[in-house]
């Protein structure tokens, strides 16, 4: 390979990098519909216009970019959490498993005062966009940890009616990454001063989610499940 080929190669690969991190945080305060590869690529300082549709393709493969370039390091911590869950007899720990969901994306993404981050915002506004590789799972290696934690606290709710087994899971994920959303604005925005140091923080977030987990079905619950057994769960 001829030295012009690496450095061009080089140059793609930083020119990649760059949208990623620009996407990351224009989706994360604007919504994924609120702004264009164009606007990306422009906002990466690229002279092509057409630079993010030419590395990408596609506004739903850029939103796959930004999640692989963040959540491989969250996933090698997250199956490193797990395994110490296996290895101490927790693997199916309620707490556990929530603690293996929670502090890898903390640890490994959200910002400290002075170093705000986007990613949990991102991920609040861009982690339902249709066809994405966080929609399933059980897709990527990448998403591998995330995807034995929701098996197996699922796995736990023997308490709760299958039919809302799913939903119990997308309350807490929903629960917790818009709470770690929340945090990571107020960072960016000079109110760090304001909040529960971060130890605090995670415990009090490990402990409500955990009860959200948890919960009892209600009488209440249990008797509109009753009365409509065959309606589309995600009606109101």
């Amino acid at each position: 390979m001829s030295v012009e080929t690496v450095a061009g190669n080089g140059r793609g690969a930083a020119a990649r990098l760059g949208m990623i991190e620009v996407a990351e945080r224009l989706f994360a305060e604007r919504g994924v519909n609120g702004v264009s590869l164009r606007e990306i690529g422009t906002q990466a300082g690229q002279r092509n216009t057409a630079a993010a549709r030419y590395h990408f393709g596609s506004k739903e493969a850029l939103v796959d970019a930004v999640f692989r370039h963040r959540m491989e390091p969250i996933n090698e911590r997250r199956l490193g959490y797990l395994d110490d869950l296996d290895r101490d007899g927790r693997g199916h720990d309620v707490r556990g498993l929530v603690e293996a969901f929670l502090h890898p994306l903390a640890e490994t993404a959200l910002g400290e005062p002075g170093n705000p981050s986007w990613y949990l915002r991102f991920c609040v506004n861009a982690g339902l966009l249709e066809g994405i590789a966080v929609a399933d799972l059980g897709r990527e290696e990448w998403t591998r940890g995330v995807h034995i934690v929701r098996t197996r606290l699922v796995e736990q709710l023997d308490h709760v009616p299958r039919k809302l087994r799913a939903d119990r899971w997308m309350l807490l994920a929903g629960y917790v990454g818009h709470a770690l959303a929340n945090r990571e604005t107020l960072i960016q925005y000079g109110r760090a001063a304001s909040l529960a140091p971060r130890p605090v923080f995670l415990a009090h977030l490990t402990d409500t989610a955990v009860a959200l987990t948890t919960a009892p079905v209600s009488p209440e619950t249990a008797a509109h499940l009753h009365e409509n057994p065959h309606q589309n769960r995600r009606t109101p």
